[in-house]
């Protein structure tokens, strides 16, 4: 097939648009490259530079293409960016997707598939620790969760205009080999970075108490539960982590298991809203098609730290 991936040259479409190229697909990657990075693509992979906010780009980009599928991995990647500047933060996310739909209008894409977060839902108390169910109402807590909540209602919306097939894939925190120290699971990239520059003079230090929890999901994982939402032609909202609560003092641990060492961490106040605990699950799609965890947190982390420690020497 042919498939564009936008926001392609990023941590998830970069590994995305590898696998897919590995498949025989011909894939393009539509970046700005504000985020995204050129030596993160494979070299079967096609760069188109470009902003998915600009249609006029995305038609013509469609229209040499001629994409089966579309995937949009776009947007402004980092939770407190958004409470600081939520202007920026609706206007690369929510301006990407609605770029993208307004280029559909004019050229024909069949397919849609929206990467999502889970930060579009709120756990009611006494829920934290359970899987949340896609069906449930959008109750966004920050800006970042308002933004991806929009982009997935104007693509409910185009969809039905366009007759587009469409599948929204809520993501836990993704991490792994590839990742920055931002975005939701730049937590990891961050504490791990942290330890290992660790010195007296800059401890290891991350906003909060250390207690908040997450079922992160490692990369690998994550790229084929859209793998297998392709090959079966999967339409609607799919929810995809772990399952497996892990703390950020759960991080902290683990990378100190891998490297042979623990060190004090330095906990700051975080001054932003947040949720204890969101459990994001994989329920439907392990249901409805034959995904399953490959990868589990102890092997991720250590492999993520090993990723590190080459990028850093």
């Amino acid at each position: 097939m042919n498939i564009v991936i936008g926001g392609g040259a990023g941590f998830i479409g970069s590994h995305l648009g590898r696998a897919l190229a590995g498949m025989g697909h011909n894939v393009s990657a539509a970046d700005n490259l504000s985020t995204g990075f050129r030596s993160s693509r494979d070299k079967d992979v096609s760069l188109v530079k470009g902003d998915l906010e600009q249609s006029k780009f995305l038609v013509r980009l469609f229209e040499k293409v001629r994409p089966s599928i579309y995937i949009h991995i776009a947007g402004q990647n980092d939770i407190s960016t958004s409470w600081e500047d939520p202007v920026e933060d609706y206007r690369r996310t929510v301006g990407g997707i609605l770029g993208v739909l307004q280029a559909c209008r004019t050229e024909t894409v069949h397919r849609i598939i929206l990467v999502s977060s889970g930060e579009v839902l709120t756990p009611s108390p006494g829920t934290e620790s359970e899987p949340l169910d896609p069906q449930l109402p959008v109750n966004p807590l920050s800006p970042y969760g308002v933004s991806h909540a929009a982009s997935e209602f104007y693509l409910e919306s185009f969809a039905k205009l366009l007759s587009l097939k469409s599948t929204i894939v809520r993501f836990a925190p993704v991490y792994g080999p590839g990742q920055t120290t931002t975005g939701e699971g730049g937590v990891i990239g961050f504490a791990i970075r942290q330890t290992l520059l660790k010195s007296t003079q800059n401890p290891p230090s991350i906003s909060g108490n250390g207690l908040r929890r997450r079922d992160y999901i490692y990369i690998d994982d994550a790229v084929e539960a859209i793998l297998h939402l392709i090959s079966n032609e999967s339409e609607g909202i799919f929810h995809v982590g772990s399952g497996v609560l892990q703390s950020d003092r759960d991080i902290f641990r683990e990378i100190g298991k891998v490297i042979g060492s623990t060190y004090p961490v330095h906990y700051q106040a975080n001054p932003f809203p947040d949720v204890d605990a969101r459990v994001m699950g994989h329920e439907r799609l392990s249901e409805e098609t034959d995904w399953s965890l490959e990868v589990p947190f102890e092997e991720g982390i250590a492999r993520a730290v090993d990723f590190f420690r080459k990028t850093i020497q």
